[in-house]
């Protein structure tokens, strides 16, 4: 089995394997019930307890590892009720773990062998794009071609590589890396920007002086790519249309030097607040938030510089940082993020003024999300006032970071709409 299939068992020693496994089925018990985020669910648990930062590294690797799999443990105990246990235990065996007598009676599913038949047989005929729900697999075959989704599909199942980029407001990537390397974390410059470094998993990222003062943001260098496509100044008038936390939007705040105006947009108001702290922490005092309201987009009109309307999207170039990111979803729910994906672009373009500039982006490795979706767009009433200056695909199996699409549109000068 181990052969065939390219996951491989978390670095559990014979002294973890009890405890480890029964804190993961309590993960999974909570993803379930809530129908919940995998992150969530482990913050969950790690708030009830003490762990000790092995254990939390284990029982988040595992959890990971095991919805990365979660399709074929479906698969393989077909018309058996997958429930936590056997999930665990299943998965266990099918990385190549043993159990002994003791943990088969609360993990091991019966007729194993039957199961792992029915999960190798699968694997060899969806190879990597059997970890993924058929309805999926299907709709990347059909707008990635087969050759190019199972490269795709087998990057998305590896451990994704742990970012940081750089606050400039506050420091340099050079005296950021120092600041680290005096906190014990040894960071690798990257070459693809000048703010990006990678940082070891599991480290104390999160509990050193350098995150206390906001020094850095945890962000994929895929990420990272986008709000530079804005090509933003100091002093600009820039809107992020979907700015949720913040992520992107702290990006556009150090570009601009803190000047400026930088109006971040939501309509959750609780995704602002979170936006509102971190922007303290980072510095960044020309942010102003707006919870998006029936008149938001008339009161705006043709005042932006530029504008980023960083899509809702099927999050399907992130699927290694989210594996259970389609645990509950169906094939309808594509075909709903497509219409969200068109409102967006034919509302919030009104705010850009002439001569200024849209920059589209989805976390989505799928074409009708990126490319299609924007060439729809010019081809419309609106689209005919725009035209694309410059868009790039971010490939997971290529680029090796987070899959995006990234579009440029840049407003004629001589349009009023």
């Amino acid at each position: 089995m181990s052969a065939k299939n390219p996951l491989e068992l978390p670095r559990l020693q014979h002294s973890d394997i009890t405890s480890v496994l029964k804190d993961v089925r309590e993960v999974v018990e909570r993803v379930f019930v809530k129908q919940g985020r995998l992150d969530i669910a482990l913050r969950d648990t790690f708030k009830e307890r003490l762990f000790s930062e092995k254990q939390r590294g284990l029982v988040a690797e595992c959890a990971y590892s095991l919805f990365r799999c979660w399709e074929l443990l479906s698969i393989g105990l077909q018309g058996k009720q997958l429930d936590s246990a056997l999930a665990v235990g299943f998965w266990f065996i099918l990385s190549g773990g043993t159990l002994h007598s003791s943990q088969k009676k609360d993990f091991t599913p019966d007729h194993l062998d039957q199961a792992i038949k029915r999960v190798e047989d699968y694997l060899e005929k969806n190879q990597a794009g059997a970890f993924y729900p058929s309805w999926f697999n299907e709709l990347c075959i059909q707008e990635l071609g087969n050759d190019t989704w199972q490269e795709i599909a087998k990057a998305q199942l590896s451990e994704p590589k742990v970012y940081i980029r750089t606050n400039t407001l506050k420091i340099t990537r050079d005296n950021l890396k120092e600041a680290l390397r005096k906190e014990m974390i040894n960071a690798t410059v990257i070459t693809e920007n000048n703010l990006g470094l990678e940082v070891p998993r599991n480290s104390r990222l999160f509990k050193t002086k350098a995150f206390a003062e906001g020094f850095f943001e945890m962000q994929d260098i895929g990420s990272q790519m986008v709000s530079p496509f804005l090509l933003a100044k100091p002093k600009d008038r820039i809107i992020d249309a979907c700015a949720g936390e913040g992520g992107k939007t702290l990006h556009i705040a150090a570009m601009m030097e803190n000047t400026g105006r930088l109006i971040a947009m939501d309509i959750h108001s609780y995704k602002l607040d979170e936006l509102k702290r971190r922007a303290r922490r980072a510095g960044a005092w020309n942010i102003q938030t707006v919870v998006i309201e029936a008149k938001t987009i008339k009161k705006h009109t043709s005042t932006a510089d530029a504008i980023l309307i960083d899509a809702p999207c099927s999050g399907t170039g992130v699927l290694r940082r989210n594996p259970d990111a389609l645990l509950f979803r169906k094939s309808t729910f594509i075909h709903d993020v497509l219409h969200i994906q068109q409102e967006l672009l034919h509302t919030f373009h009104k705010t850009v003024k002439p001569g200024g500039c849209l920059v589209y982006c989805t976390c989505s490795i799928l074409p009708s999300e990126g490319e299609k979706q924007i060439a729809a767009f010019l081809q419309s009433e609106n689209g005919a006032h725009w035209s694309l200056e410059e868009e790039r695909r971010i490939c997971p199996a290529k680029d090796g970071f987070d899959g995006f699409y990234i579009a440029r549109l840049r407003k004629k000068l001589e349009s009023s709409s």
